[in-house]
């Protein structure tokens, strides 16, 4: 049986923080571990993290502060490829949280199922309610780097699905590691490289429920529009998303 880690990365959530790590808590499956990572947050998000420590009731939560900003993409590599192959991380990012108490009981019943996946995703919702929009793979002609983007939260990896992917497919055209747009520069090389494997997509499966909820507008870690921050932003994400797509999968 795989083992199930619980990986959250994030920056100033100090207002959302509670809601992540209780959802992991209240779980009927628990992890093996739920690694937080702190990444150098100017709030009071430390504060926050510290009630935490020590604490018995938590003892598979695994705080770490970082001494120096690494971003999404990178806090997640470092804590995934050095996973066994078979072990599952499910990615909850530290300013969202799981929709219900039986997400890793489901998740895992779904790999047991079926050995051959590595990659399952369901859909989500945003924290005022509404659906979110992803949806299973169309068709074996779907083509990650060049069709619309429909795979999202909540996302769950097997290890070695990313460890066999390249390092350089996770870096910039400074070839540095990407700060924005993480989630196409995890997830796009993972699906292009499990169809090049297997020739379809069966490695990878869709639940269409409502597993992870988002906390997307109305996160001010998270500017989006309205000011320069904001403006640069989003720019810079449109940029590297360009940039990977284009690119496409790094051999």
């Amino acid at each position: 049986m795989s083992n199930v880690y619980v990986i959250s990365t994030g920056r100033n959530s100090s207002k959302y923080v509670k809601n992540c790590i209780d959802s992991v808590q209240k779980q009927t499956l628990q992890p093996i571990e739920h690694v937080l990572i702190d990444d150098i947050s100017d709030d009071d998000t430390r504060g926050h993290l510290m009630t935490y420590l020590h604490n018995p009731e938590y003892a598979n939560l695994n705080i770490i502060f970082n001494k120096v900003r690494k971003y999404r993409l990178l806090n997640l590599y470092e804590n995934i490829v050095n996973k066994k192959p078979d072990d599952i991380i499910c990615i909850v990012d530290s300013d969202d949280w799981l929709a219900h108490d039986r997400v890793l009981e489901t998740i895992l019943d779904v790999y047991n199922n079926n050995p051959k996946l590595e990659y399952v995703y369901s859909n989500y919702k945003l924290a005022n309610g509404t659906l979110g929009a992803s949806e299973a793979i169309p068709s074996r002609h779907w083509d990650p780097y060049a069709n619309r983007w429909i795979t999202s939260h909540m996302c769950t990896i097997k290890a070695k699905a990313l460890q066999r992917i390249p390092k350089s497919n996770f870096l910039n055209w400074d070839k540095k590691w990407f700060e924005i747009a993480t989630d196409h520069a995890l997830i796009l090389p993972v699906i292009y490289n499990l169809k090049h494997i297997h020739g379809d997509y069966s490695a990878i499966e869709f639940l269409n429920e409502a597993m992870y909820v988002h906390k997307f507008f109305g996160n001010s870690s998270k500017p989006r529009t309205g000011t320069t921050e904001a403006n640069n932003r989003s720019e810079m994400a449109v940029r590297c998303s360009t940039y990977i797509k284009q690119r496409g999968f790094v051999e």
